[in-house]
């Protein structure tokens, strides 16, 4: 069978393509996500993971928990480092922005997965914890 990188999607997925033993085909789909750590503040370097990622859901939740002050109550493993909240809105807008239009893995293919599936696996390959705002 044949495998390639699906580049119309963001972030890219490589999709295998095999057969049961009776002959059905199947695919899988693996999205190849970018894990650059590109600040010291664990807030901005989990938005700027999801951004580049696109992490559309995450991107707005993270937008609404932090326009309205909510950071201490809804957002996973914030430690309570300071942050330029105008900034921080900023960065995530551009990023809400950057993201219109483009096609994730998990919503092209139907995978089964959510982003929120996505972060645990995104954590454990980082070996590190994300700031994220937890589906309710």
């Amino acid at each position: 069978m044949k495998d390639y990188i699906d580049i119309e999607t963001i972030p890219h997925c490589k999709i295998e393509e095999k057969k049961f033993d009776w002959g059905e085909p199947y695919s899988i789909h693996t999205p190849i996500f970018i894990l650059n750590k590109t600040s010291v503040s664990e807030l901005e370097n989990s938005i700027i993971l999801f951004g580049e990622n696109n992490f559309k859901q995450q991107l707005s939740s993270l937008y609404n928990v932090i326009v309205n002050h909510e950071e201490f109550e809804r957002l996973e493993n914030y430690i309570g480092e300071e942050f330029n909240r105008k900034e921080i809105l900023e960065l995530i807008n551009s990023f809400i922005q950057k993201n219109k239009g483009l096609m994730s893995p998990w919503e092209k293919y139907d995978i089964g997965l959510t982003e929120y599936d996505y972060i645990r696996y995104v954590e454990e390959q980082l070996k590190k914890s994300l700031c994220y705002v937890k589906i309710q």
